[in-house]
């Protein structure tokens, strides 16, 4: 049996099925990222089955041919196939025999080294038992096979149904046994040469670069020699096969039962008029595995590769499909993320009043020892001695308006707004023509869908708390305070202590200075206020003073005053972003989608790793079938 690294083998058969393997995997791992693109799958595609059915199964390790013997109804392919086996295994008969499925015969022990389903993909493969299995009528692609002693280690030998019958079913089987074989005996007589089912067969099979054995059958010798040239040259040139053998076989019943029948060379193109009959005839599986074997394996596996490496067919031609729909896509993408959907130019800020509350309940819950004592004691007494000044003001201006309620409607506004803007562009870009993002924007622009993404609005935004976002933003912020600049952190703790040591003298001073009307004060008065206290944290983080002076402390210009503001404007900043954060989740959810990620994803598979592994494999190959 060849080695498969021989030097008397012209292709390196390792180095390409370790190339073949490696394509194969990069074909399915860029499959599985093309569904976007819309592709035709690669099953189905001529090249890929014959990927599968051929080039991964026999570039194997030790290298092997499949040989079928086909042809048309009753010419006398059993008789081909067991001069080939060595022995009668196949009846013959005169009367046509319907055989449905193929059968094959396999060298001693081969299906303990291969897979034969792997070889023979497409068919169900059953050990052959009686002659008469491969009568069965049955939709299931059968192949009978069996092993057989006669045979070479390196040939398989099929006997395939006729392939110019009427049932669509055998066309089908024929495929894939043109698909499997390495050479193809075509059995041919006067009557079966110029059959329209028979040359169609074949004209794939050149069309593939197939090996081809033409067996003339049922030849009148030597009185036939000056006609079947011409028989021959019609099927050639209607079909464009070039037999690499040739061979001329008597009409001879009884050699052919005794499975003695005599095959007789003959050159392609014919040399002479009339060239005398071989003095020997050749053993036809002789020539295939042993004296043709190199020559054959190595034209069946260059000729299956070039239809792999058709421009117009092959797998150039499919990741150049996926390159241009790639590249719809990433065009699409591209008009998508370069337009301005929504901009928010005037979202509301939190509630002054409310973020000062929840930074006080912050500072309050982190006091510990007496200085927590002092300042709820204090907090406790300046509160109920407002009370009487809140409840007059009240009677006489009113309630002052809830700035919860308040914000709710400025942000509704806000998003209705955005909202507005969003559809007007998106309704811009659907009539822009690119046709992957139009029925996309057309779905997202349906009177239907924006009604009901308002309705899920008012839902979702009917089961925010707001109190709770700002007690999570201020906690937040604070920690975040706390751990970024604990040196000023210390700073305003200690205040916040002397604030208790000063803290009944300040309630006193500042209840009285200010009365009943504190909340009316100015912001230079306020700020006077704060300075002539002398203790900033008892003003803003707690206590009577907080009460008092309100919210114009947080504008003062000394430099603690400055710190506590910017770190004010960090919570409102914080609170602003994670509405707005809100707001274009609540967008990609229910309007957007994934949209622009899958366009962004199927438009970069054309520059993909995996995209370039398969033309990177795919060059490797061709390099080594010039070697």
């Amino acid at each position: 049996m060849p080695d498969p690294n021989s030097p008397e083998l012209p292709l390196p058969f390792a180095a390409c099925a370790e190339e073949v393997r490696r394509l194969d995997t990069a074909l399915s791992d860029l499959q599985s990222l093309t569904s976007p693109l819309q592709i035709t799958p690669l099953a189905g595609r001529e090249w890929y089955e014959l990927l599968q059915r051929k080039l991964i199964p026999q570039l194997a390790e030790q290298p092997f041919i499949v040989v079928a013997v086909v042809g048309g109804t009753n010419i006398g392919k059993s008789v081909v196939f067991n001069h080939l086996a060595g022995s009668r295994i196949s009846a013959t008969s005169p009367l046509a025999s319907g055989t449905k499925h193929p059968v094959c015969l396999v060298p001693p022990g081969f299906e303990t080294r291969f897979r034969l389903e792997s070889i023979f993909n497409g068919f169900t493969l059953r050990q052959w038992t009686d002659a008469n299995e491969s009568l069965t009528n049955c939709p299931e692609h059968l192949l009978f096979w069996k092993s057989h002693p006669d045979l070479p280690p390196n040939l398989l030998i099929l006997d395939s149904p006729d392939i110019d019958s009427d049932a669509e079913i055998n066309w089908l089987r024929a495929d894939h046994i043109r698909h499997c074989a390495d050479v193809l005996v075509a059995v041919l007589t006067q009557q079966k040469y110029n059959d329209a089912a028979v040359k169609q067969f074949f004209r794939k099979a050149a069309e593939e670069d197939k090996a081809i054995v033409v067996v003339f059958n049922q030849c009148l010798l030597p009185e036939d020699e000056p006609y079947w040239p011409l028989w021959l040259e019609t099927f050639t040139r209607e079909t464009g096969i070039r037999p690499d053998l040739l061979y001329v076989t008597p009409n001879d019943r009884r050699s052919a039962e005794a499975n003695r029948l005599p095959f007789f060379e003959r050159s392609w193109p014919v040399t002479a008029p009339s060239p005398p009959p071989a003095v020997e005839p050749r053993h036809l599986g002789r020539d295939l595995s042993e004296m043709r074997f190199h020559e054959i394996k190595l034209r069946t596996l260059r000729g299956a590769l070039q239809q792999l490496f058709d421009p117009a067919t092959g797998v150039s031609a499919y990741i150049a499909e996926i390159r241009g729909s790639s590249a719809a896509f990433a065009e699409a993408s591209r008009l998508l993320s370069m337009q301005e959907l929504a901009r928010v130019d005037n979202w509301p800020v939190a509630p002054v009043s409310l973020l000062i509350d929840y930074v006080r309940e912050w500072w309050r819950a982190h006091r510990h020892g007496w200085t927590k004592t002092v300042h709820d004691v204090y907090g406790t007494v300046g509160a109920g001695l407002l009370y009487p000044f809140r409840w007059a003001r009240q009677k006489i201006t009113g309630a002052p308006p809830d700035p919860s309620q308040a914000y709710r409607e400025s942000e509704r506004d806000v998003m209705l707004q955005a909202l507005d803007a969003l559809y007007g562009e998106l309704t811009r870009l659907s009539q822009l023509g690119n046709d992957l993002l139009r029925p996309r924007l057309e779905a997202l622009l349906a009177g239907a869908s924006r009604a009901d993404l308002l309705n899920q609005l008012t839902v979702e935004l009917s089961a925010f708390d707001l109190h709770q976002e700002l007690e999570r933003v201020v906690a937040t912020q604070m920690q975040n305070f706390r751990e970024e600049s604990p040196g000023t952190f210390d700073v305003f703790r200690k205040l916040d202590a002397l604030a208790a040591v000063a803290r009944p003298m300040t309630s006193v001073v500042v209840f009285l200075a200010a009365g009943p009307v504190g909340h009316a004060f100015t912001a230079p008065a306020a700020h006077a206020l704060a300075a002539s206290a002398g203790h900033i944290m008892a003003d803003i983080a707690g206590g009577t003073g907080a009460v008092v002076v309100g919210e114009a402390a947080l504008s003062g210009t000394a430099g603690g005053l400055r710190a506590i503001e910017a770190r004010f404007r960090e919570l409102q900043t914080a609170f602003v972003a994670r509405r707005v954060g809100w707001f274009a989740d609540f967008l990609q959810r229910h309007i957007l989608g994934n949209l622009h990620t899958e366009l962004q994803a199927a438009g970069g598979i054309g520059q993909s790793q995996t995209f370039s592994a398969v033309a990177t494999s795919l060059e490797k190959l061709r390099q080594l079938t010039q070697m």
